[in-house]
């Protein structure tokens, strides 16, 4: 293989969780491997945490993933796992940039990771600053769905429809899946399939790694002639021709893009708010992109079957983009409709949600780094300091999990009506009465003994949750 970037690092990384939720889903194990810049892999980690004291967690992800041994007591916690978790990722990437590279991460896994290094008062932004980048390889197999089909075996099911399973893609490559649902493991599938693009489709992996940062996506939005989308949706194919026409000038993570395949000369005849139309309804001739997110997209001119995909003439594509490209109006225009339409989101009712509600102030950063130097049984002197009533409840918390000696009783008071609330209330997280329901219910109908044998682990650790 071809030595692809000799100045980054790769570094793949999976969850195991307790639930969907990212907001209210714990991480039990993150697998991680770095590799050099031709995939070969030079370190890997398995990281675990037993449960944390108020999250109850799903019984089908325990029937996947089967991480009982997060449910011992003598695991690590979670706060230990996510700080050394951070450790080694800044240490294996010291002397290069990493790249950190997942599979449907920018939904999940990513989500995951800013909120629970949040939650310990850690930098939730590790995989996206100081020169860190981020690929999820979602994306670049739906290019490969789309535009190279014959260079790899591309899963599809009884219908003819086209499956984004990880698994699928490596069973159907002729890559073992057999431990899948740990997070190592799928970390090596991972690694696996990026080599076999990297070696078979070649424009993919690179605009795929292009595309890993907001400048990079935003150049290949820009490029010319035009850039192509191809999107799996619904497990079906869509491909765009596309190219830049504007940016949201207070969120320059968004840009909208024109389709070529629609007529340019009619947006300069239309109004602004019919042109607003345009850009916020699916299907019509402007479409919005998060620059921050890997997408699937590459330069037409990398597709060496470009005009076989095309529905028009690509001379014709050309020429529409040149023509969005020289008309700077409708570009500013655009911008100026994104800029001052943004959609405002409700506030987050719960502070486990609120991880984009603002970045800390200078002092609360330097006072984080205090509370991580002092011993725990000191911290809790430390808790007021934080200007942010978000760290001090995140501070609280933690607290009250790895030491009461000290503790104030008031804290401990607070500490234990949300325990109760947690456990017991009904809310966007799963509550102990509900779930041990659920296990009751899934015993009465598994066979498999290994299977049961986890359920009836969970059920226990749940009712032992329940009595304290």
């Amino acid at each position: 293989m071809t030595q692809l970037n000799a100045d980054h690092c790769y570094i793949f990384t999976d969850t195991e969780t307790t639930g969907l939720d990212i907001n209210f889903s714990q991480i039990l194990q993150v697998g991680s491997l770095l590799t050099d810049e031709n995939l070969v892999v030079e370190k890997e980690h398995s990281l675990f945490s037993k449960l944390l004291p108020w999250i109850v967690p799903s019984p089908e992800a325990f029937l996947v993933h089967k991480k009982t041994e997060c449910l011992n007591e003598d695991s690590p916690t979670h706060y230990e796992m996510m700080c050394q978790l951070r450790e080694d990722w800044l240490n294996w990437s010291i002397n290069k940039n990493p790249v950190f590279i997942t599979y449907n991460g920018h939904r999940f896994d990513e989500e995951l990771f800013r909120r629970q290094f949040y939650w310990c008062l850690l930098p939730p932004y590790i995989t996206n600053t100081g020169g860190a980048t981020r690929l999820d390889l979602m994306y670049t197999f739906q290019l490969v769905a789309n535009f190279f089909p014959n260079s790899l075996t591309v899963p599809m099911n009884e219908e003819n429809g086209i499956s984004l399973k990880l698994t699928d893609w490596a069973e159907a490559n002729k890559i073992s899946s057999i431990n899948a649902h740990d997070a190592v493991a799928d970390c090596y599938l991972m690694v696996n399939l990026s080599r076999l693009i990297a070696e078979k489709v070649p424009e993919v992996w690179n605009s795929s790694l292009r595309g890993s940062s907001k400048d990079g996506n935003l150049r290949l939005i820009q490029s010319e002639p035009f850039a192509m989308i191809g999107e799996v949706i619904r497990k079906s194919r869509f491909t765009y021709p596309v190219t830049f026409c504007g940016q949201n000038n207070k969120m320059q993570n968004e840009v909208a893009v024109a389709d070529l395949y629609f007529d340019p000369d009619t947006l300069d005849e239309l109004s602004d708010s019919e042109l607003l139309e345009q850009i916020s309804n699916a299907g019509t001739a402007i479409r919005k992109v998060r620059i921050n997110k890997s997408l699937p997209i590459m330069n037409a001119l990398d597709i060496p079957s470009i005009h076989d995909t095309l529905d028009i003439p690509f001379e014709q594509l050309e020429e529409r983009a040149n023509k969005i490209r020289n008309n700077t109006k409708l570009q500013s225009r655009i911008s100026e409709l994104l800029t001052n339409n943004q959609i405002q989101y409700p506030p987050p009712k719960y502070v486990e949600q609120s991880v984009y509600s603002g970045f800390p102030s200078k002092e609360d950063e330097l006072w984080m780094e205090r509370f991580h130097a002092t011993p725990w049984q000191d911290r809790s002197k430390l808790i007021d300091g934080f200007e942010d009533s978000r760290y001090r409840e995140l501070a609280e918390r933690l607290i009250c999990v790895h030491e009461t000696a000290g503790t104030p009783d008031q804290s401990l008071k607070r500490y234990n009506t949300f325990i109760s609330q947690r456990l017991s209330d009904k809310g966007p997280w799963l509550n102990i009465d509900n779930t041990l329901s659920k296990i009751e219910e899934l015993l009465k109908k598994e066979e498999d003994e290994e299977r049961k044998n986890i359920l009836i682990q969970l059920e226990k650790k749940l009712k032992k949750m329940a009595t304290i």
